[in-house]
């Protein structure tokens, strides 16, 4: 059977959550089905993490700075309080279940605070060093700056190369690195691009958004979806 594939959403004003097609349809893609993840109670996540296989957090709104000991900087943007909650609980069991994981952007984000992380709650207003224009005014699919992976990390594993461009829509980014991550990629600015755990099976994330290039025919892309597809499958299969 295919694997179920949890992705969380935007949560709107009005009470209405937006969710690109783009995280489905690349899921569609690679071989799984996925599932729109609406807010839920504390009491039912366990519960979810045990019967979804896999599980993408997306891009989105900036997270809450309490959650690594900060104050609101001035240049904070909107919060989303009651998805931070349960994304940094669903995070946290994912964890404990060791199933697949990639978070893009903020999924990254919030993998690196609930394991121990902080970040720049504005990279272009915190950062000392020279920035990067990280908020590109493109296409979703336009390549904007390049990036430098790892070759000895699981990532450059799936995607076979060591330099290449990605798309870029942030203006945070990880500043201490969480316990037990490595970075695998950063911008020629320094910026952390790409982070994978070192103690889990697939448990990756992207300060990019490779599902944009995976539609697109990026074969590479296209592999790491595939990958976390095939992992989800083993998951499930080995409980």
């Amino acid at each position: 059977m295919k694997p179920i594939i949890g992705i969380t959403a935007e949560v709107k004003d009005d009470k209405s959550y937006y969710l690109s097609s783009v995280y489905s349809d690349t899921v569609l893609q690679a071989g799984g089905i996925p599932l729109l993840i609406p807010l839920i109670p504390d009491k039912d996540i366990d519960q979810l993490c045990q019967q979804i296989d896999g599980l993408i957090i997306t891009g989105g709104e900036d997270i809450d700075p309490s959650y690594y000991g900060e104050l609101p900087h001035l240049h904070l943007q909107r919060i989303t309080p009651r998805l931070d909650k349960m994304e940094f609980a669903l995070v946290q069991k994912f964890l404990e279940l060791d199933k697949p994981y990639i978070g893009t952007c903020r999924g990254l984000h919030m993998l690196n605070i609930v394991m121990g992380g902080s970040l720049h709650q504005s990279i272009h207003e915190q950062r000392e060093e020279y920035t990067l224009q990280h908020r590109q005014n493109a296409i979703r699919t336009h390549r904007s700056h390049p990036v430098k992976l790892d070759r000895k990390s699981k990532i450059y594993q799936i995607f076979q190369e060591e330099e290449f461009k990605i798309n870029s829509f942030h203006h945070q980014g990880v500043n201490k690195l969480g316990e037990g991550l490595k970075v695998v990629a950063s911008a020629p600015d320094g910026i952390v691009e790409a982070v994978e755990s070192e103690n889990h099976s697939f448990i990756y994330g992207f300060q990019w958004h490779p599902e944009e290039f995976a539609l697109v025919g990026d074969e590479p892309s296209q592999k790491l979806f595939r990958k976390f597809i095939e992992a989800a499958i083993e998951r499930k299969t080995n409980e």
